[in-house]
């Protein structure tokens, strides 16, 4: 028996979402906290405080991997609404037909990661796939720093493509976010 056949990965409602949040934010701090990353006490309190509120959007979906008792992973994010601006101050505009949003076009990853000892077993891919195939999006948005090449490499090899990237102020976590698109939508895995 492979450490990964007792992985469950299950996608949470909102209730069990906000009954979640404390461990979904140990998850982060504990993932963010690594190189590339470096998180710090101000970049795991914006989090703590922006995570609730993210379970009220439209779309909104959490999907965590548990091995017996302990989670071991975790992947949250939402529809972009018709009104979003995830593509405005781009460095490199995209134009307005790939720009527009209905509610339901796109769905944009916000948070995502995995515990180190559980990394290069597919347990990641599993959440990733079932946190997006179920969201009844078209395609799929998310941003991630450019100095994480790594996870950079892994997410090219799903499928991810660059389209541009974006400044941030006040830079927490990162002063730049590289912005990638997925439009070839995974189906949700049977396990």
């Amino acid at each position: 028996m492979t450490p990964t056949e007792n992985v469950t990965v299950e996608t949470h409602g909102r209730q069990e979402s906000l009954a979640l949040a404390r461990t979904v934010c140990d998850l982060y701090q504990a993932v963010f906290s690594l190189p590339p990353f470096n998180g710090n006490r101000a970049e795991f309190a914006n989090q703590r405080s922006y995570f609730p509120n993210l379970a009220d959007r439209p779309g909104f979906r959490l999907t965590t991997a548990r091995s017996g008792p302990e989670f071991v992973g975790f992947g949250y994010g939402y529809l972009l609404p018709a009104d979003a601006r995830w593509w405005t101050g781009l460095a490199e505009p995209v134009d307005e037909e790939f720009a527009t949003e209905t509610g339901t076009r796109t769905f944009a990853i916000i948070d995502y990661g995995v515990l180190p000892g559980w990394r290069g077993l597919g347990v990641g891919h599993r959440i990733h796939d079932e946190l997006i195939a179920g969201s009844g999006a078209e395609r799929a948005t998310l941003s991630v720093q450019p100095r994480a090449a790594r996870t950079q490499a892994i997410y090219r090899r799903w499928g991810w493509r660059k389209v541009s990237h974006k400044l941030v102020d006040p830079p927490i976590p990162a002063p730049v976010f590289d912005i990638l698109v997925l439009e070839k939508m995974p189906t949700a895995r049977r396990r």
